[in-house]
């Protein structure tokens, strides 16, 4: 009752924000959080999915490398200064540095070769090649920074009190516990409107129990990605919604079959072919996903653009699996400890629970966010869950960079496929584009490079009287949120 009457909203977040540097950091929680001080060029409309402009007012292709942005005037950063062209050359000139590097530069910026200033309020962004996703992928990525106020506080300034145009700017924050964000009364005039709370307190709550204890209570009014017992046991509770809505995400159980961490036995087809036999996928994805949830052959989300439904499919063959492991190199099993983070603990639990069945034991690997980015990320995991929301990027464009074209998370490292990935990033014949990825994918599934697993739903629970709607892509605008 207070926080309506204040017009204020406590957001419950299970990962930690450790800094308000978009750039800064590898946690795509975190940035989604971030997005509501520091915005993008493009926006996703949540209803609809298509992109559509914000800190951009238009854009055209002057030619198939070259996109021509006109920025919107009468915009300014919480300190005062106006924003314009200047502010986006220097933006991508941050991503584009060597030192120190930028988390997901490759992949998310990687097409991406420098940006011009024409005048004021206009750029163009030259990319390497055609990139038909730019503008899609743009919804979700190249948080524009404010190049007076960044040189001025510095990196490490920045990272304590960012400085954006969004709706929200940071009134305190406390690394890695609390961030309070007031409105910013003087917010442009953005196509999807202005932001409707006072207030919104954004807390870490890594439990999922406390999540709902204190939502129950409230104390919380908001809860993101919460997983089906937490949805289970909200739909009881007085005063409170629980629903699910759309995502472009992803799991799927990384196999180190290049040898980047080591001689491994899944550098052995057969135990490759085992495993993806053994792990039953349809009750993982009914039990730790729930409604909404599909086991995916491809390792790609069905609604992206080039991800094939029509790759080799595998089902649970118990007998099968046994068969291959005889045929392998490790006839008598041994030990593969799989490492995950956050909520893909249990689905770790889960795999390893059906690969005993085959002579396969070990534990999980639990760490924290930064840890498992660190150590993944440096080809240090021989098996690992990767989730992965392709910045919900409806263009697998968005994924196979970073786990198959030689990037820091590829532990395929497979020449043909990086070859037809390479090209079908490069191209804008959306048949030709097709063909291609279908080639790479095909061949991961054939052979067993990793194991697709399962597309996401996220569910979101809170309070009933707030207005709020699942986003298509799983990233909820709460800017857009109020209270009824």
């Amino acid at each position: 009752m207070a926080q309506k009457a204040e017009n204020a909203l406590t957001w419950g977040f299970t990962s930690e924000i450790e800094t308000l540097d978009p750039y800064a950091t590898a946690k795509r929680t975190s940035q989604l959080v971030i997005r509501n001080v520091v915005e993008t060029l493009f926006y996703r409309d949540p209803a609809s999915g298509q992109a559509k402009g914000l800190l951009a007012e238009g854009w055209k292709w002057a030619d198939d490398k070259t996109l021509e942005i006109a920025l919107r005037k009468n915009v300014t950063f919480h300190d005062g200064q106006a924003f314009d062209a200047d502010d986006v050359v220097f933006t991508v000139g941050q991503v584009k540095r060597k030192e120190p590097p930028v988390s997901f530069a490759d992949a998310d910026y990687g097409y991406i070769d420098h940006a011009e200033k024409v005048d004021a309020y206009t750029v163009r962004l030259v990319l390497k090649a055609p990139t038909p996703s730019a503008v899609d992928r743009l919804t979700q990525t190249l948080y524009i920074l404010p190049k007076g106020a960044y040189a001025t506080l510095g990196p490490q300034g920045f990272a304590k009190a960012a400085v954006g145009t969004g709706p929200f700017k940071v009134e305190s924050f406390e690394a890695g516990r609390k961030l309070v964000l007031a409105r910013n009364a003087q917010y442009h005039a953005a196509a999807w409107g202005a932001p409707r709370l006072a207030k919104m307190t954004v807390v870490t709550i890594a439990d999922p129990q406390t999540q709902v204890a204190e939502l129950s209570r409230g104390r919380v009014d908001f809860l993101w990605n919460i997983n089906p017992d937490q949805v289970s046991q909200l739909k009881g509770a007085a005063g409170v919604k629980a629903v699910s809505g759309g995502s472009t995400s992803v799991s799927f159980l990384s196999l180190d079959a290049a040898g980047r961490s080591g001689a491994n036995p899944l550098q052995d087809k057969n135990v490759r072919m085992a495993i993806a036999a053994a792990v039953d996928r349809a009750a993982i994805s009914e039990v730790l996903q729930g409604p909404g949830s599909v086991v995916i052959d491809a390792v790609c989300h069905p609604k992206q653009f080039g991800c094939p439904t029509d790759v080799k499919k595998v089902k649970r063959d118990l007998a099968a699996a046994k068969a291959l492991m005889k045929a392998s190199a490790y006839p008598n099993g041994f030990t593969l400890n799989i490492a995950a983070f956050t909520d893909s603990g249990p689905v770790a639990e889960a795999i390893l629970g059906d690969l005993r069945e085959i002579g396969i034991q070990g534990k999980v690997d639990f760490r924290e966010t930064s840890a498992w980015i660190k150590d993944f990320f440096a080809g240090k995991l021989p098996a690992s869950i990767v989730p992965w929301p392709s910045s919900g990027v409806y263009d697998v464009s968005a994924l196979v960079p970073l786990f198959f074209m030689g990037q820091p998370g590829d532990y395929t490292k497979d020449p043909e496929v990086m070859e037809w990935f390479k090209q079908a990033g490069s191209i804008v014949d959306p048949a030709e584009r097709t063909r291609l990825y279908k080639l790479g994918f095909s061949k991961i599934a054939e052979e067993a490079f990793v194991l697709p697993i399962m597309t996401a739903v996220t569910s979101y629970g809170y309070r009933e009287d707030l207005d709020f709607v699942p986003p298509a892509d799983g990233y909820p605008a709460m800017a857009l949120s109020g209270w009824r």
